[in-house]
């Protein structure tokens, strides 16, 4: 199992861009320029930067709720009040790159849907 380094988004529209970077355990500034955007992602170009740092994804996004049992690796989209996010979980704990990393998932998101990561 790989040691994931937290990182806090640097700034609010970058929550994305921080998951891959701790994946792919690189800094968020080379997620940047690997996805050519420092604004708010879609799926799409989520899927381009990890196919990017070799890092294997399942083919497509999981419907899941707040109550689904989590692969052990996964990207979590979640629904905020005003916004959605998202999440970096990895074996049991959430690298939340705006609300810092925890056992439990921030008490105001609800998981919408999750990508399964396939690492070591």
């Amino acid at each position: 199992m790989r040691e994931i380094h937290y990182i806090k988004q640097p700034t609010e529209y970058l929550c994305g861009q921080a998951c891959v970077a701790m994946i792919a355990n690189v800094s968020v500034d080379d997620v940047i320029q690997v996805m050519n955007n420092d604004k708010g992602i879609g799926k799409k170009d989520l899927e381009r930067a990890l196919v990017h740092y070799g890092i294997a994804q399942a083919k497509t996004m999981t419907k899941a709720d707040n109550n689904t049992i989590l692969p052990p690796v996964c990207i979590l989209k979640v629904l905020l009040p005003k916004y959605s996010h998202w999440v970096l979980y990895y074996h049991g704990k959430y690298y939340d790159p705006e609300f810092g990393f925890s056992d439990e998932l921030y008490s105001k998101a609800r998981i919408q849907s999750y990508l399964e990561l396939f690492v070591e």
